[in-house]
């Protein structure tokens, strides 16, 4: 009588039952199924790691555990180098195999991967990796083209989506598989953000709030702080660590656009829209890894970018003087979250105001967000920076008082986060550089510092365009 295969089916950024290819695949083959995830020292304590984005992952991982449990298994949770663990662990349990979904978010990830694919053949174990996101192999600047890429996109989401399985074979296990459930277990400070409820439901029901409640008010509340926070999806967190894909969400986005208004319609296409710019930064840094920590552009890495320590901290803190500036920055720290329009303010201000290297500013957003994701805020970073586009020769430069007006007309954002200023008006908050408020001094005169660096950055850009 033979034995059904055992598998090892190893989570990453895929922390799902529902269309995980790598799942379905090894429930399809009737074998014993070991689902594992594996905490890499390197990942955990990356300087652009935030205990706030390692209590969300925790939280994903207790979800799951859940839910395999309800299924008849568990969840294996390991410390370590990957490649070692994975081969520790198909040895230790008997194993015929290891099966993953692929990933790509850092350089580390594709070179762990080749890694691990090499040291488990060695121990006589198969791999098998599969396809579970709209990001292809890297195969040059042909692959990010948007001309190839985009149809590409849209033809593996419209492919079927890996069934759920109903039931797992039971997993029997000599030692307790609870520990490392803390940031605490980890190593790790503990956080004071207010992080928000992780896990597959909680994904699936903010998009269906999403779509069922939100939707004609998407588009008019990206650009307004506090309308960011009420009418967009609140999904990052979720599509970073996998708790939905990318596909399940097109796929109801399409269901709902069948009976949807004109507008809602729009709405919906400018939600589609994010995503796929979303997968294509993440096409982009498949390709160009080293714009992980280097400019697009390369000459502006020669730039002699300010270090000036006491700018830099005044702006981490949000105590620059500019009230929607130092909002921004104080919800960032205590929530993990910030609207986009305001993620692209700050940037703004931190590059051209401050004169500060972009790197800098990543680092920090990567630290504190919750969402936070290298593709996407490296290669937003270098955009606002003004580094990564050669057939640009201006740069976007957000005035920070004037922003008022646009972002939080009210003032209520501001408010809110300053609570210094919770009892001056919007229209002493757009003049606050001119004002005599008992608040911080501007630490920076805007106008001033715009034009010595556009002085600086834009004849390099220009230099560019003649390429």
């Amino acid at each position: 009588m033979t034995h059904p295969s055992k598998i090892v089916v190893w989570f990453r950024r895929d922390l799902r039952l529902s269309d995980n290819p790598a799942l379905a695949q090894a429930v399809a083959e009737k074998a014993e199924i070991v689902p594992l995830f594996i905490f890499d020292p390197y990942l955990l304590h990356h300087p652009e790691t935030g205990s706030g984005r390692v209590q969300f992952l925790l939280g994903c991982l207790d979800s799951l555990q859940k839910n395999l449990e309800y299924l008849g298994s568990t969840l294996v949770r390991r410390y370590g180098e990957q490649p070692q663990v994975l081969v520790q662990v198909a040895t230790e349990l008997g194993a015929d195999a290891v099966y993953w979904n692929e990933d790509s978010e850092r350089e580390w990830r594709t070179k762990t991967d080749c890694c691990a694919i090499e040291t488990l053949k060695e121990a006589g174990i198969k791999v098998r990796c599969f396809q579970s996101e709209a990001v292809l192999p890297a195969g040059g600047k042909e692959s990010y083209d948007l001309k190839f890429f985009t149809p590409q996109w849209y033809k593996f989401l419209q492919g079927p989506i890996a069934l759920r399985p109903t039931h797992l074979p039971f997993l029997q296990l000599s030692e307790s598989t609870s520990s490392l459930k803390s940031l605490q277990d980890l190593d790790l400070p503990m956080t004071a953000q207010t992080v928000p409820v992780a896990g597959e439901r909680e994904a699936h029901r903010l998009l269906h709030e999403f779509l069922d409640r939100k939707v004609s008010r998407y588009l008019k509340s990206l650009s307004v702080a506090t309308q960011a926070s009420q009418y967009t999806s609140r999904l990052g967190a979720h599509i970073k660590f996998g708790t939905i894909s990318v596909r399940t969400i097109y796929r109801q986005v399409l269901l709902k656009r069948q009976s949807a208004t004109a507008w809602e319609k729009k709405n919906l296409d400018g939600f589609i829209s994010r995503l796929f710019w979303r997968d294509h930064f993440a096409q982009k840094l498949r390709n160009l890894p080293r714009c992980e920590t280097e400019s697009y552009l390369e000459a502006f890495d020669s730039v002699p970018w300010s270090q000036n320590d006491r700018h830099y901290r005044a702006w981490c803190e949000g105590k620059t003087g500019y009230p929607l500036v130092d909002a921004a920055m104080r919800c960032l720290n205590a929530t993990g979250w910030l609207p986009f329009r305001l993620r692209a303010l700050c940037a703004t201000f931190f590059c051209i105001d401050l004169f500060l290297p972009w790197q800098w500013g990543a680092k920090h957003y990567m630290q504190q967000l919750i969402d936070g994701d290298v593709a996407i805020d490296h290669w937003q970073w270098q955009s606002h920076a003004g580094v990564s586009n050669r057939g640009r020769s201006w740069f976007r430069v957000y005035n920070p008082v004037k922003s008022i007006d646009k972002i939080d007309p009210d003032g209520n954002f501001i408010h809110q986060w300053v609570p210094e200023l919770a009892n001056t008006s919007v229209e002493a908050l757009s003049l606050t550089g001119r004002m005599n408020l008992d608040y911080y001094s501007p630490i920076v005169n805007h106008q001033e510092a715009r034009r010595r660096a556009l002085a600086l950055l834009e004849p390099i850009k220009r230099k560019y365009q003649q390429l």
